[in-house]
């Protein structure tokens, strides 16, 4: 028996993680998550306006959508593709509780079921797009040189005060601070696929944090996701957020990763020249679809 329930992280993440990692191994045109990425987002469970749901089969997690305030993401297993359904069902039914004046959900370019029923139940397809961006390892990746006085180092506990005020400063704006604080950070490193040796950071010449990366490793897909990267801005312009792009391909490489891969988007182009500027290059394009407040009045 189908049934859609909210995500219990102590029940259900092994599973979560377990469809997500697989339906990527196997290349499924609906895979969008990668575990990394989705461990990184899951630190904001409890917070107003993010909510994800569950879908089971009996006890089996065949399905899972994420809504983070107006943006949606949903996905299945290839044996429950037909059951998409209930899952927009229930993201339409949030926003509409919620008064979102309108919904985008973001739709692999290879999915052809998923944009299909989109159109059907009145989205329409907008000019926001994503880009997974690859770098394919078919060779062992040089290892990246800093700036005189700049070292290479790893994430310990020990600078877990450092590092949340390296990503506040780094991901800080005027009169729009980074929400990141210690409880969101001892969340994510508690996650299973957590690791310190995947957070390379350049610590400048007076001990200063400089630039950071959170990367995840998925053996599932024999992948490495960037999730999240930073520079303080007093560092900026130096080169050190590209040096942390190839060091982490290096640490993939060490793995044994057949790709390291990142989102982009056409919101964030400076981020796109970085990794382009990297050596990733382009694999795949997602779409956003709209659901706007005049089709949930029609389906309510």
């Amino acid at each position: 028996m189908l049934r859609l329930k909210p995500l219990d992280l102590e029940r259900d993440l092994h599973a979560l993680l377990e469809l997500v990692g697989h339906s990527r191994a196997r290349g499924d045109p609906a895979a969008i998550f990668h575990p990394g990425g989705l461990q990184w987002w899951l630190r904001r469970i409890g917070r107003r306006g993010f909510e994800v749901a569950v879908l089971t089969d009996d006890d089996e997690l065949v399905g899972v959508a994420l809504r983070d305030e107006g943006d949606v993401i949903v996905q299945t297993d290839t044996a429950h593709a037909g059951d998409l359904g209930d899952l927009l069902e229930w993201s339409e039914t949030r926003a509409r509780e919620t008064a979102e004046p309108e919904m985008f959900l973001s739709v692999a370019q290879d999915d052809e079921n998923l944009r299909h029923l989109l159109l059907r139940r009145g989205y329409e397809p907008t000019e926001r797009y994503g880009y997974e961006l690859v770098d394919e390892l078919a060779a062992e990746p040089a290892r990246p040189e800093l700036p005189r006085g700049f070292e290479m180092i790893s994430l310990t506990p020990a600078l877990a005060d450092a590092h949340v005020a390296l990503h506040r400063a780094a991901w800080s704006r005027p009169n729009a601070p980074s929400s990141y604080d210690r409880r969101q950070h001892d969340a994510v490193t508690a996650m299973p696929d957590f690791r310190y040796d995947l957070v390379p950071i350049v610590r400048a010449v007076d001990g200063t944090l400089a630039a950071y990366c959170m990367s995840w490793w998925d053996s599932r897909s024999a992948s490495v996701e960037i999730e999240p990267l930073g520079t303080h801005p007093d560092y900026r312009r130096m080169g050190l957020a590209r040096t942390i792009v190839r060091e982490v391909a290096r640490r993939a490489w060490e793995l044994r990763a057949q790709y390291v891969l990142v989102w982009g988007g056409t919101t964030n182009p400076e981020a796109m020249a970085l990794y382009l500027s990297a050596g990733m290059r382009s694999r795949r394009v997602l779409r956003d679809y709209r659901f706007g407040a005049s089709a949930a009045q029609a389906r309510s």
